[in-house]
C-alpha cells in the first residue's frame, strides 16, 4: 500500500483548451506548486509522444499535473512508468474481468486495444505528466498500430472524467513520493508484472532504424531490452513499438 502524498492535489476543470499540459506549463511559469492539475473537457491540440496528435473529443479524461520532484535528473524517466502504474490501478478497478496491461514505454491496453496514453515533459526542475483516457467510445485512428478502445466500450463501471481525474491524481502523487524515496527498482518489478509483451516479439521504430526481436527485459534505466534471432541483445531508450505476437 502506497502512503498518501505530502503534496495536495489542486484540480482545475476547463471546458476547452489547446491541451491540459499547456495549462499546466502556464501554471508552472506562474510559480504554481506541485500538485496543480488541469482537466480539460475538449482539447483542440492534444498531443502524444514524439509529436503525435491525440484525439480529444468530449467524453475522455484529458488530465495533466505539475510536479516538482526532488529526484535526480537521470531518474526523471521513471515518472512515466509511475504514472502508467497509477492509471493501471484506476482502470483495473473500473474494468472488472478485463486484463489491463502496460506497453512500453507508457501506453495502457485493455480488451486488445489502447485505452490510455501518457506524455512526460520536463523543463528545468518542473515536470508535467499528461494522461489521456478514453472513457466514452472513440473513433478509430487511421494508421494506429493498435485499435482504440474505451471504458464504456469494454463495459466498465460508469465514471466521470472528473471522478477519474481526482482518484488518479491522488494515486499518482502518492506513487511519485514513494518513487522519490525508493527509486526505480520497485517500479520496474511492478511494471513487469503488468507488462503486455512478456515473451512477445516486437518491432521498434527509433526514427533512425527499425529493430525487431523478442522482449527480454526492462532495464534499470527504463530501457527496452530486445534479443534478435541471431541472439544479439539491444537496449532501446526511445521508439514506437509494434507488438508481433508470442515468440
Amino acid at each position: 500500500m502506497v502512503n498518501p502524498s505530502p503534496f495536495s492535489l489542486s484540480l482545475t476543470s476547463v471546458d476547452v483548451a489547446s491541451s491540459s499540459s499547456d495549462l499546466a506549463w502556464q501554471a508552472a511559469a506562474d510559480g504554481a506548486a506541485a500538485g496543480a492539475a488541469f482537466l480539460v473537457g475538449e482539447q483542440t491540440a492534444g498531443r502524444g509522444r514524439r509529436g503525435a496528435a491525440w484525439s480529444s473529443a468530449r467524453g475522455g479524461m484529458y488530465f495533466s499535473i505539475l510536479l516538482r520532484p526532488s529526484i535526480p535528473a537521470d531518474a526523471l524517466f521513471g515518472l512515466s512508468f509511475v504514472a502508467a502504474l497509477a492509471i493501471c490501478d484506476e482502470l483495473t478497478a473500473l474494468l472488472p474481468g478485463q486484463q489491463v496491461s502496460l506497453k512500453w514505454p507508457n501506453d495502457v491496453l485493455a480488451g486488445g486495444g489502447k485505452i490510455c496514453g501518457i506524455l512526460l515533459e520536463v523543463r528545468g526542475d518542473a515536470v508535467v505528466i499528461g494522461t489521456g483516457v478514453n472513457i466514452a467510445p472513440v473513433a478509430p485512428v487511421t494508421g494506429a498500430r493498435l485499435p482504440t478502445t474505451s471504458v464504456q466500450a469494454l463495459g466498465g463501471y460508469d465514471v466521470t472524467p472528473a471522478d477519474l481525474a481526482e482518484s488518479y491524481g491522488h494515486n499518482l502523487l502518492a506513487r511519485v513520493d514513494h518513487y522519490a524515496q525508493a527509486g526505480f527498482g520497485p517500479v520496474r518489478l511492478e511494471w513487469l508484472r503488468h507488462c503486455a509483451h512478456i515473451d512477445h516479439r516486437m518491432r521498434v521504430s527509433t526514427g533512425a532504424e527499425v529493430i525487431a526481436g523478442l522482449f527480454v527485459d526492462l532495464d534499470a534505466d527504463g530501457a527496452l531490452v530486445l534479443r534478435d534471432d541471431a541472439g544479439h541483445v539491444t537496449r532501446i531508450t526511445t521508439g514506437d513499438v509494434e507488438l508481433m505476437g508470442r515468440g
